[in-house]
């Protein structure tokens, strides 16, 4: 690849060296036609002075002529002949006229006895050289006895276009070691310029930011090389801001205590964290190979595989002991996915102490309170009226403590399936059937209205059985206890992309500053009137848990004393499951 100078130098080299070339030899073509011109037109006015001189002479004997033409000769360095109208050389100032052949054939005499000037460049075979002949009529009255021819000896006008031709030379070449010393000066003046340009460039490529270009004498080269200063000074401003960004990126990076990881598309990864590694590459900090095969711990290499795979792993991972949560995320616009893993091996353990407490709790109180539920069952057979009232509070009690360790029971059960996938297939309009039969008896006590009122053709979903009955049993039991008089009414109907059953009733209603707090755990609205009916104050709770477990969603409308209207709906996409929430 050829440098700028090598370029410019050749394109003035070429430039140069045909101007040089050409322009003498065109020069000196034209001098020489030019010159020979001008031989001619002297040649035909001495010729047309000699043609005047001879006149009076013209009759005269070539005895007499020859001695005239030739000392006119002498005097003027010319040759002359006269010449008669039958070809006959009457004089010569070179040759004896008597040796001479008949010039009546020469062009140059031909043109003269018809009346102009002759001209002729030719080879003298009486003299043996080239030579220039100008001839011109000797005219009196009306005719042309003879004609008077002078010649030039065309080796005397080489010699002169010699001398001339070798000065021109000399010129060029003069001309020519100036102009390539001109055209290597200009050739260096560029090229010098955008090499310290090219220099300063490619020390910024190798990371010195400190290095800046010269200004320069050609103002579109200087522009250019002010720029580029500029643009180096900004790339290092943004270098700076880079590389702190950079360390306040590591720096928050390690100070992470989950393991974060950044992986393309191609399974490299792109950046991890001290904390990553310590979780899933053993604490390899110093291997070469950045793919998945880096992370050393099969668990979280094939959860990371997965992912890339396009399945949905389960967001946990465990691994010698120890559990972690697992999360993904793309990154939006590229092919990479961030990793987190959080260990939650302490958590996990405090789940399962508390899941476990609750269940042995539950047990270990329900025996006790089932006992005593049972003796003051027996003693209120016996008992008169004076003890009936204590023994009668003894028992209801007992029952609102019995359903209010069941309801714990079942939210410790509920939070420990979390996650657990479901595909048990279900027929709402069965279940909500039975569930709507069981609850009959309870609202005939108080003197209501049971409705159901079911779309036709509810289809079959993937739910959790006993998690709808546990649904509709806490909907309907709070419809019951909190309606004094009226009815409670149950539909079910297919909406967009769900099955919603509603619960509504024509109760006390729900004031609207506790509509938000309703599925609280053990938030109630009045304790007062909650105890007197009997209420745990979970079961809304225990609603919303497992509406959540399905990837549904469950809200209320209520208007206090007009009553309230529960919604719960299920997804009919089973892979919908898992990311509802307890609004629509």
């Amino acid at each position: 690849m050829r440098s700028i100078f090598t370029r410019s130098f050749r394109g003035y080299l070429i430039v140069i060296v045909m101007l040089a070339v050409l322009t003498p030899i065109l020069v000196f073509g034209t001098v020489r036609s030019r010159f020979t011109a001008s031989a001619y037109a002297g040649l035909e006015r001495t010729a047309q002075a000699l043609a005047w001189t001879f006149t009076p002479l013209a009759g005269s004997p070539a005895a007499e002529l020859d001695p005239v033409v030739e000392e006119l000769g002498e005097r003027l360095g010319i040759r002359i002949t006269v010449i008669s109208m039958d070809g006959e050389v009457l004089g010569d100032s070179e040759r004896d006229p008597g040796d001479m052949e008949n010039h009546r054939t020469r062009p140059e005499v031909i043109g003269a006895f018809n009346g102009r000037t002759g001209l002729s460049t030719r080879f003298s075979e009486t003299l043996g050289q080239e030579m220039l002949y100008a001839a011109v009529p000797l005219v009196i009255g009306d005719s042309i006895p003879a004609v008077v021819r002078t010649s030039l000896f065309f080796s005397d006008l080489s010699s002169t276009l010699v001398r001339m031709g070798l000065d021109m030379a000399i010129v060029a070449s003069v001309l020519l070691a100036a102009g390539l010393m001109a055209a290597w000066l200009f050739s260096r003046s560029i090229s010098e310029p955008i090499r310290s340009i090219a220099d300063v460039t490619r020390k910024v490529q190798e990371g010195d930011f400190n290095a800046r270009s010269a200004p320069c004498s050609i103002r579109e080269l200087d522009g250019l090389s002010g720029d580029i200063n500029a643009m180096i000074a900004r790339t290092r401003e943004l270098v700076d801001d880079l590389s702190s960004e950079s360390a306040g990126r590591e720096a928050i990076l390690t100070a992470i205590q989950e393991g974060l990881a950044v992986v393309d598309s191609q399974g490299r990864m792109v950046s991890v964290n001290p904390s990553f590694l310590e979780m899933a590459c053993r604490g390899n900090r110093t291997g070469t190979d950045r793919e998945v095969n880096f992370v050393s711990v099969p668990a979280f290499r094939e959860h990371i595989r997965s992912v890339l795979d396009g399945m949905d792993p389960a967001g946990r991972v465990e691994s010698d002991g120890r559990v972690f949560a697992a999360s993904h995320s793309p990154v939006s616009g590229t092919d990479r996915t961030v990793f987190t893993f959080r260990d939650i091996t302490e958590l996990d353990n405090l789940v399962t102490i508390k899941r476990d407490f609750a269940a042995n709790v539950s047990h270990e109180l329900r025996t006790p309170l089932t006992s005593i539920k049972g003796y003051a069952e027996t003693l209120l057979d016996g008992a008169g009226d004076e003890n009936r009232s204590h023994l009668e509070k003894i028992l209801r009690n007992s029952d609102r403590v019995i359903r209010l360790i069941d309801d714990i029971r079942v939210l410790s059960e509920l939070e420990h399936r979390e996650g657990t996938p479901i595909s048990e297939a279900v027929d709402p309009g069965q279940v909500i059937r039975r569930m709507v039969e069981a609850a009959g008896s309870q609202a005939a006590d108080k003197g209501l209205e049971l409705c159901m009122e079911l779309d036709e053709g509810l289809p079959v979903i993937t739910a959790d059985r006993s998690g709808m009955e546990q649904v509709l049993a806490n909907l309907l039991e709070n419809a019951i206890r909190y309606t004094s008089s009226g009815r409670v009414t149950v539909r079910a109907a297919v909406r967009s992309r769900f099955l919603t059953i509603v619960v509504s009733d024509t109760g006390i209603g729900i004031e609207p500053d506790h509509l938000q707090r309703v599925f609280e755990r053990f938030f109630v609205v009045n304790r007062a009137r909650s105890r007197e009916r009997g209420g745990t104050g979970l079961g809304l709770s225990i609603v919303k848990h497992i509406m959540s477990m399905h990837g549904g969603w469950v809200k209320v409308m209520s208007t206090p004393g007009a009553g309230s209207m529960f919604t719960v709906a299920f997804p009919l996409d089973a892979a919908a499951k898992g990311t509802g929430s307890s609004t629509p």
